[in-house]
Order: C-alpha cells, then structure tokens, then sequence
C-alpha cells in the first residue's frame, strides 16, 4: 500500500476530506442547543460526510468558533468506510481495519520523534487573558438533551505533566461548562491525568493544564491510546507520523502546545474545589439522567486561538463515533502490541465498533498456536491473564479468540464463530482479579455494583483448532464453496451479469 504524509494539521485534514466529497460546509444557521448535535448524531448513524457548521447562532464575526462534527466518524464513499481513521494516521482512505492497526504499531519499533519547540505559531494569532475570558458566552453545543450541562470538552486534548516535569500526558476526557472561567470534569485516578494529579496533589499546588482543541489528526488518535505510563505520547506522534511536531510554551505555564492548534485553554486544576458535573451520555450508549457527581474544577487563565477557529466535537452515544473509531481502535494496536511483545501467537487485533468499545477480537495465528503444544483452557488463560492485567486491559470487559477463517473487522464473522464455536460455559474464561472501568454499565448500574466485576475471554474456535493440522470442516461461502477458477470467472464476469462494480 502506497505511503503518504499524515495531514500536519485540522485544516489540511479538513482540505483532504473535501476533496474526496467527504466533507460537508453547512451554511445555514443552526442552533447549538441540541440542532447541531442531533444533525451530526444522524450523521454518524447514517454515515454521511462530516459537517462543518460555519453559521451557528450565537457566534460574532469570525472568532470563537466554527464546529466540526463526527470528525473520525465512518465513511459512506464507497471503499472508505475507515477513511477518516486512516488518513488521521497518513494511510490511503481505502486503508483496511487490520492495516490501521499495523500502521500504527509499526511506530513502535521506530526512534521518537520529541516535538520541535518554535517560537510561536497560528494558535497565538489571538490572545484573551484573566476576566476577559467568558466560557459561558460561547455558542457551546448542548449535546443530548439528558446531558446535566454544555460540554464544551468532547474531542480536545488535555496537556499535563508531573511536577518534576519528567512525564508529559496527552490524553482525552470530557469538561463542561462550569461558570465563566471554568470548566468542569471527571478524573479517574486509574488514568493518566488522574496518576499525575494526584502528584500535585501531594505536593499541594493545583495542577498547571492546557486543554487544546483542533490539533493534527495524529495527535487526538494517539492521545486516545493507552500506551505505558512515563511514556510521552508527543514523541511516539512524531514516529508515527515521521515528523517530529511542532510545539509553542503556553503563556501562563511551562506546558506546550501544538503550535497549529485551533484553540487553546490554559490555567490549573483545582486540587480542593469541586462542582457538579453530568450526567452525559455515554460512549457506551447509556444516560442515567439527575445523576451529577462531584468533580475537580479546570480554572481558564489564557485562551489562545488561531483566526476562525474550529471546535471538533464527539456526540457520544450509540456506535459509531470517536469513542469507538479513536479509543477503541487505539486500545486494540496497543492490546496487540502487548500480546505479540510477551510471545501469543495473536496476528490480528480488532474491536467491532457495535460492541462500544468494551468487546475485542483477537485473531489467532494456527501454525504458532500448533507449536505452542497447549490446549483451549490453557491458552484462554494465558491470554486473560496478559491481556486484562495489562493497562488497556482495564477498559476491555469482553475478548472474542478466533481462528484464521475469521475476520475481526467483521462483525458477521465473529458472531458466527462465537455462535457456532464458542461452548456455553466450557468455551468461557472468568477472571475476577483485574477491575474495570466503572462507567460500563453493568459495572456501575449492575446486580452488585459494588463488587470487583468479572472478565471474559470467549474462545470462537473448536478444539481440533489446537491440535489439527489442518481444519476438519468447510466453510459454507463464495470463498470457501467453490473451486478458485469458478470464484475467478464470477468475479471477472460480475458487471457483465449485470451487477454494479464492486
């Protein structure tokens, strides 16, 4: 497959989209109180081109801001269902599920880029400091009408760092409109950001922080990865991407930014005060309205944005959005890489987008299964136990093992295996030791949501699969029903039968 230079930032993304019919310029005026969230609701649910809202009420002149919805949504052009994933990392839209996953695992055997810091850059273009800054005068979406406020925070990119400064995360989690100068939002203390805000915490000093939005489409893919603590992410970009980022110093902290960000908030996170915070709809397609929760306050002390900003905007809820075509596709490169680093013959790696990133499919690779000399019980717990004990492992309620004849990117295949192969209780594999993140519903909405929840590994393949050379059944398809000269002849023929190209 041909190489190509990931788009460097939103804008050339946005240029690239256009050109291949996936982008729509809504000019209308639309309302940000739910009209612009439930058009791009349906967009994700039909899977039409992403719009960008040039006119939404409330906005004055060109400032604050332009919004951009489903921005890694799935494609309808035809053979780009992934295009919008693909080209975020530099691939050819027609790019596969499994090639995305290689892509960004082969940065892993790659030298870091570290950012190249400049002296400024389009995000300084305009600057608002102290009380001139009013969150609560932005044309903020509210995005679902149980939402308990206006999340202005779906699709940016938090930026902290450890008090020694030897840690730098990038990473994703939601904010909502608090009052004028704050924002307010969720941090687990499993997580990253959670991790390196307890270490503040410890020092006593609220938490330096910038939250930016718009930045390269390699950035938000990888700040939604779960790659090793103690790992800069800016680094592992620029491998990935094959150029070192470019990066500016905040103007009222040590932090830098990506320099062609659209916008940029900057300030701390309060170490003592908390606010309400949601309910918001979920990425896993669930609300429990009324239901807020105390959460810390992110305090906005600067705000830097380039001319006519932009505002991506994720509109959690039923697959499929970013949630799922971000998160959920960057657990999997990191859960394959983590699988092949402690020697499981897994070749292949996949989470069908239905399953709301909390289902994964591991792909089986036979001849290194054979010479393995195990067993089904055996090997289901070994990787159990790789997989839920490491920390992607944590998000993933649910692994799917299949064999060869099984696409992961299929969601028909793998219901197949799991309905045909998989035992009822001999074919499953509990694991009670790892926890999970609280916000899958039968986690926290469940029979005892208190307790540690259970783990499965679900093994889609029969037991002659570890022992048999070769498969003892036939599979009942175009590829697997006839000779390879009738498939030839029916696919050279297919127009001519009177079918539509392929």
């Amino acid at each position: 497959m041909a190489t190509r230079t990931a788009a460097g930032d939103l804008r050339q993304f946005l240029k690239e989209l256009h050109d291949e019919n996936d982008l729509l310029i809504v000019k209308k005026e639309v309302d940000p109180a739910m009209e612009l969230a439930a058009i791009t609701r349906r967009v994700y649910e039909t899977e039409e081109k992403a719009p960008l809202f040039e006119n939404i009420k409330g906005r004055e002149g060109n400032g604050l801001f332009r919004v951009l919805g489903a921005p890694v949504g799935l494609s309808r052009v035809p053979g780009q269902r992934f295009g919008r994933i693909a080209k975020s990392l530099g691939l050819p839209s027609k790019a596969s599920g499994s090639k995305i996953i290689a892509k960004i695992n082969t940065a892993r055997s790659l030298q870091p880029l570290e950012p190249k810091e400049v002296s400024t850059g389009p995000v300084k273009e305009h600057k608002l400091f102290g009380d001139d800054i009013d969150l609560t005068a932005l044309p903020t979406p509210l995005l679902h009408q149980h939402d308990g406020g206006k999340f202005l925070e779906t699709f940016g990119m938090h930026i902290v760092q450890t008090p020694d400064g030897s840690w730098t995360n990038w990473s994703i989690t939601r904010g909502m409109v608090h009052d004028k100068r704050n924002l307010v939002g969720p941090i687990i203390p499993k997580q990253d950001i959670g991790i390196i805000y307890q270490m503040w915490k410890d020092k006593g000093e609220d938490m330096p922080w910038a939250l930016c939005f718009g930045v390269p489409p390699a950035a938000i893919m990888v700040g939604g990865m779960p790659i090793p603590k103690w790992t800069d992410e800016a680094g592992f970009i620029g491998a990935l991407v094959g150029n070192p980022l470019e990066v500016v110093k905040c103007e009222t902290n040590d932090i830098r930014v990506p320099a062609n960000a659209e916008f940029v908030f900057e300030g701390t996170v309060s170490i003592t005060e908390t606010a309400p915070e949601g309910p918001m709809m979920e990425y896993h397609g669930h609300v429990w309205p009324n239901k807020s929760k105390p959460c810390p306050l992110f305090k906005v002390n600067a705000l830097t944005y380039r001319e006519d900003p932009i505002l991506p905007i994720c509109i959690t809820g039923r697959s499929t959005e970013e949630s799922h075509t971000v998160w959920a596709v960057m657990i999997v490169a990191e859960v394959l890489h983590i699988c092949q680093s402690a020697g499981l013959p897994i070749q292949n790696a996949w989470c069908p987008f239905e399953s709301h990133a909390i289902s994964y499919v591991l792909q089986v690779d036979r001849k290194k299964l054979l010479e393995m000399k195990t067993n089904m019980s055996e090997f289901s717990n070994k990787v159990g136990h790789v997989v839920f004990g490491s920390k992607p492992g944590w998000y993933m309620g649910k692994i799917f093992l299949v064999g060869e004849d099984v696409d992961p990117t299929d969601l028909r295949d793998v219901i197949w295996a799991e309905s045909t192969r998989c035992e009822p209780g001999t074919s499953e594999f509990l694991f009670d030791e790892y926890g999970n993140i609280p916000l899958i519903p039968y986690v926290g909405y469940g029979t005892k949501p208190e307790r540690n929840h259970k783990k499965v590994v679900k093994c889609c393949m029969l037991p002659s699969e570890f022992e048999d050379e070769e498969l003892s059944w036939k599979v009942g398809s175009f590829w697997g029903s006839y000779p390879k000269d009738v498939q030839d002849k029916v696919e050279r023929d297919w127009v001519k039968y009177g079918f539509e190209s392929l």
